[in-house]
């Protein structure tokens, strides 16, 4: 018997969300053969059965978020069917509302309110007792994925397998009463957080991630404190800004996978990275002639290079010149990096997400050029795999080829990076050359650097070697 698991596909990834099985129960299937589509941070992707057999079970319906590391179906020989231990019976909602649990003296399953046992506690195969309503960390089956979900909560190890899940402090029955995902439910419990001290912000109310995650960030009470009587002022009480208000009328939209990725993520770079950032004017006027040239000689199956594929070589000669750029800032030592695998920013519907271009220095543009332009189809398809957007290790954004009116902007650093060099947009305008004014086409960019990695003077030098490269662009022409 073999379980198909929520699989981590990428390091951002704590959950994924079935999109739509493949195969039901009953289906004969061959390893290797796809079963669900899941719903990534990054992309849509297929996940295989690990053996031959039959689908015994499905754990989750459509559209369930799922957290990494929890078993999601059973392959079997299809002479039983198996509930898996890692889920209860699928639910319609993504929250789940329990009643409070019946104490117990034995590891025996609290009945409901009919009578009958609750869905986890249907008997597998096995002969295993089945978890406790109120039980221990090591009767949660994907307790172990909690903890490489939550290091910086549980100390990043199984010290709590054992331990009771309920804390002293925190009420279970409270906490069990409360509308809430799983996965918020897991957290609070890891926590010390009351469920119903929390305000809701999911569907009917139900307390999510976020919310959990809000409450440990504002540091937030276990339980509501005693509401205190305000002492006598003249001056009206400011109105509380812990949460927007939400007329009627507006819109309120619930972020998918990647979304929420995008949030968490550059708001972690934002407010753990000091950066700084450093501007120059390139003027491209050699470039664009070149690339004329280049494509106009080239056959009709040839891949056009595109000023974006100039680009990432221009930055990949200019990380050779300034290693220190092409560097990663870890546990107080900075790593340089031998490979320069640039990232692409692909704006995407409601979505951005970099897929990256390996081993830059020892390619020439036209080699770029073939290898980047499947790669951002895939990334507009929602077909990246995990290959496709690990392992960058400098980030391009370039807003200019979006629309002409982006004069000049600044960008935040992809985690794992050093740095990240924002494109504006190609415009004609007055220069200086000789003694003339004329015309010329020139962009902006801004290398934004984390200053802990580097200062200022080694990010000027990175965009002197840059204007170098694109102003004399015969020099990258291999």
């Amino acid at each position: 018997m073999a379980e198909v698991i929520m699989p981590r596909m990428g390091d951002a990834m704590d959950e994924g969300k079935i999109v739509q099985w493949l195969k039901q129960v009953g289906d004969t299937v061959k390893a290797d053969d796809p079963i669900a589509e899941i719903e990534t941070d990054k992309s849509n992707v297929e996940v295989p059965a690990d053996a031959d057999g039959v689908i015994q079970s499905l754990a989750f319906q459509v559209g369930d978020s799922v957290p990494v590391g929890v078993v999601i179906a059973v392959i079997g020989d299809g002479s039983a069917t198996v509930t898996p231990d890692a889920k209860p019976a699928p639910k319609a909602e993504p929250a789940e509302e329990a009643p409070a649990p019946t104490p117990v003296s034995v590891p025996t399953p609290a009945a409901n309110n009919n009578g009958s046992a609750p869905a986890a506690a249907v008997p597998s195969a096995a002969p295993k007792a089945a978890p406790a309503a109120v039980g221990t960390a090591k009767d949660f089956k994907p307790y172990d994925s909690f903890v490489g979900l939550f290091p910086e909560n549980l100390g990043g190890s199984a010290s709590l397998i054992g331990a009771p899940i309920v804390v002293e402090g925190q009420s279970q029955a409270s906490n069990e009463r409360v509308k809430a995902t799983p996965v918020a439910r897991a957290m609070a419990q890891a926590n010390n957080v009351d469920l119903a001290a929390l305000r809701g912000t999911g569907p009917d109310g139900a307390v999510g991630k976020a919310d959990v995650e809000a409450a440990l960030a504002g540091g937030s009470p276990a339980s509501p404190a005693p509401a205190a009587v305000p002492a006598p002022s003249a001056t009206p009480a400011a109105p509380s800004a812990t949460a927007p208000a939400i007329a009627e009328g507006d819109e309120v939209q619930e972020y998918n996978a990647m979304r929420r990725t995008i949030a968490k993520r550059l708001t972690e770079s934002k407010q753990n990275i000091p950066h700084f950032y450093v501007t120059a004017e390139i003027d491209i006027e050699a470039m664009f002639a070149l690339r004329e040239q280049v494509n106009s000689s080239a056959g009709e199956t040839a891949t056009k290079i595109s000023v974006n594929d100039f680009l990432v070589k221009a930055v990949a000669v200019a990380l050779g010149e300034n290693p220190v750029v092409n560097s990663q800032f870890l546990d107080n030592k900075r790593i340089i990096k031998k490979a320069i695998n640039i990232g692409i920013a692909v704006s995407i519907d409601d979505g951005l997400i970099v897929p990256v271009v390996k081993g830059c220095e020892s390619k020439s543009i036209r080699a770029i050029a073939k290898e980047a332009r499947p790669l951002i189809e895939k990334a507009r398809a929602g077909k990246l795999k995990p290959e496709d957007y690990t392992g960058g290790t400098f980030t391009i954004s370039n807003m200019g080829s979006l629309t002409p009116d982006v004069e000049n902007f600044a960008a935040i650093i992809n985690p794992g990076e050093a740095a990240i060099l924002a494109v504006s947009s190609i415009r004609t305008v007055p220069a200086v050359v000789g003694d003339a004014i004329v015309p010329r086409k020139r962009m902006k960019v801004t290398l934004c650097a984390d200053h802990r990695v580097m200062d200022g003077a080694a990010g000027a030098l990175f965009l002197q070697s840059l204007k170098r490269a694109i102003e004399n662009p015969l020099h990258i022409l291999a």
